[in-house]
């Protein structure tokens, strides 16, 4: 994972040299999932921080097997690429469990995986949006770097639209804060 580019990157005109690597993604999703558990719990919220975390650590792990494959590229595709992009992680995540020789410990990430699929628990959702506002926050790095607003915008507007949904105030809070620093770059 530290070697895999994140595709989706280059496919917005990223130069390869500036793209983040899929362990670079993952971590910062962990640490984002992490602040977003722990703002909840403070609320009353009833959250599984491991679960949040293993989901973390593990939401992009079959691209280890299948590299990061870009929506851009599969847009290609038509409505097809997005069932194949799952259907490509979701093969590469049984083999990754089959791996593991420990059939209790490959069942455990199995439903983890397919919990996070899923998106209906409140684990899940939190990782989700974690990894919405760590995408905006590298566009906010690009745009540092020098990166012109109309190469990310799209997927800034996309990803935004995402985010605007949560219904995490945790989340929403957050997001106020990247709003605001994305205006002061002029993002």
């Amino acid at each position: 994972m530290k070697s895999i580019p994140r595709s989706g990157w280059i496919s917005h005109g990223i130069s390869l040299s500036d793209v983040e690597s899929v362990a670079e993604h993952s971590f910062s999703t962990s640490a984002l999932s992490l602040l977003i558990a722990d703002l909840e719990l403070s609320r009353g919220a009833k959250v599984d921080v491991e679960r949040v975390l293993r989901m973390a650590l593990f939401h992009d792990m079959a691209e280890s097997l299948t590299f990061d494959i870009s929506k851009a590229y599969l847009g290609y595709l038509g409505r097809r690429g997005d069932s194949i992009k799952r259907e490509l992680e979701t093969s590469a995540w049984r083999h990754l469990a089959e791996g593991l020789k420990d059939r209790a410990l490959a069942s455990k990430y199995s439903r983890l995986q397919t919990e996070f699929d899923e998106n209906e628990a409140l684990e899940a959702k939190i990782v989700h949006a974690a990894d919405g506002l760590d995408i905006l926050l590298q566009v906010i790095e690009y745009r540092r770097k020098g990166y012109p607003g109309l190469l990310l915008a799209e997927l800034w507007d996309g990803t935004n639209a995402k985010i605007t949904q949560t219904k995490l105030l945790s989340v929403k809070q957050i997001h106020r804060q990247i709003l605001a620093e994305s205006k002061r770059i002029g993002t």
